[in-house]
Protein backbone atom coordinates (compact mmCIF):
# COMPACT_ATOMS: atom_id res chain seq x y z
CA UNK A 1 0.00 0.00 0.00
CA UNK A 2 3.09 2.31 0.54
CA UNK A 3 3.75 2.21 -3.00
CA UNK A 4 0.61 3.53 -3.94
CA UNK A 5 0.47 6.06 -1.44
CA UNK A 6 3.47 7.52 -2.20
CA UNK A 7 2.37 7.61 -6.27
CA UNK A 8 -1.06 8.84 -5.19
CA UNK A 9 0.88 11.57 -3.63
CA UNK A 10 3.49 12.61 -5.98
CA UNK A 11 -0.07 13.58 -8.26
CA UNK A 12 -1.04 16.29 -5.59
CA UNK A 13 -3.74 13.92 -4.04
CA UNK A 14 -3.55 13.37 -0.18
CA UNK A 15 -3.38 9.73 1.36
CA UNK A 16 -4.16 8.13 4.47
CA UNK A 17 -4.50 4.35 5.50
CA UNK A 18 -5.55 3.02 8.65
CA UNK A 19 -3.83 0.03 9.94
CA UNK A 20 -4.03 -2.84 12.39
CA UNK A 21 -0.17 -3.38 12.60
CA UNK A 22 1.69 0.01 12.95
CA UNK A 23 4.97 -1.71 13.50
CA UNK A 24 4.49 -3.11 9.56
CA UNK A 25 3.33 0.16 8.18
CA UNK A 26 6.76 2.14 9.75
CA UNK A 27 8.59 -0.32 7.67
CA UNK A 28 6.45 0.39 4.43
CA UNK A 29 6.78 3.99 5.19
CA UNK A 30 3.29 5.45 4.10
CA UNK A 31 2.90 8.80 3.71
CA UNK A 32 0.05 9.41 6.80
CA UNK A 33 -2.02 6.61 8.50
CA UNK A 34 -3.98 5.87 11.65
CA UNK A 35 -3.97 3.24 14.11
CA UNK A 36 -7.23 0.96 15.43
CA UNK A 37 -5.56 -1.62 17.43
CA UNK A 38 -8.47 -4.11 16.03
CA UNK A 39 -7.77 -7.98 14.98
CA UNK A 40 -6.23 -7.93 11.29
CA UNK A 41 -9.53 -8.25 9.00
CA UNK A 42 -11.06 -5.35 11.30
CA UNK A 43 -9.93 -2.17 10.15
CA UNK A 44 -12.77 -0.17 11.32
CA UNK A 45 -13.75 -2.59 14.00
CA UNK A 46 -16.62 -5.43 13.63
CA UNK A 47 -19.70 -5.90 11.98
CA UNK A 48 -22.73 -4.36 12.88
CA UNK A 49 -20.83 -1.50 14.89
CA UNK A 50 -22.07 1.29 12.21
CA UNK A 51 -21.36 3.75 14.95
CA UNK A 52 -18.23 2.92 15.67
CA UNK A 53 -16.75 2.48 11.81
CA UNK A 54 -18.35 6.05 11.21
CA UNK A 55 -16.55 7.33 13.74
CA UNK A 56 -13.63 5.84 12.79
CA UNK A 57 -13.75 7.06 8.83
CA UNK A 58 -14.83 10.40 10.58
CA UNK A 59 -11.69 10.60 12.70
CA UNK A 60 -9.20 9.34 9.91
CA UNK A 61 -10.51 12.21 7.49
CA UNK A 62 -9.67 15.05 10.10
CA UNK A 63 -6.34 13.57 10.51
CA UNK A 64 -5.46 13.45 6.82
CA UNK A 65 -5.84 17.03 6.96
CA UNK A 66 -3.67 17.49 10.00
CA UNK A 67 -0.92 15.36 9.78
CA UNK A 68 1.66 17.11 8.71
CA UNK A 69 4.80 14.81 9.71
CA UNK A 70 5.50 12.53 6.40
CA UNK A 71 5.39 8.95 8.29
CA UNK A 72 3.08 9.67 11.18
CA UNK A 73 0.69 6.92 12.60
CA UNK A 74 -1.77 8.52 14.71
CA UNK A 75 -3.16 6.14 17.21
CA UNK A 76 -6.75 6.53 17.56
CA UNK A 77 -7.19 4.42 20.77
CA UNK A 78 -9.36 1.73 19.93
CA UNK A 79 -8.79 -1.74 20.68
CA UNK A 80 -6.47 -3.89 22.26
CA UNK A 81 -2.87 -2.76 21.34
CA UNK A 82 -0.75 -6.07 20.15
CA UNK A 83 3.05 -4.99 18.08
CA UNK A 84 2.88 -6.69 14.46
CA UNK A 85 5.43 -9.22 16.11
CA UNK A 86 3.06 -10.71 18.06
CA UNK A 87 0.48 -11.02 15.14
CA UNK A 88 2.64 -12.93 12.91
CA UNK A 89 6.14 -14.47 14.35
Amino acid sequence: MGLVQRAIEEAGISTISVTMAPDLTRRVRVPRAVYAAFPLGHPFGFPGEAFRQREILSRMLREAAAIREPGAIVDLGYGDPLSFEEVVP
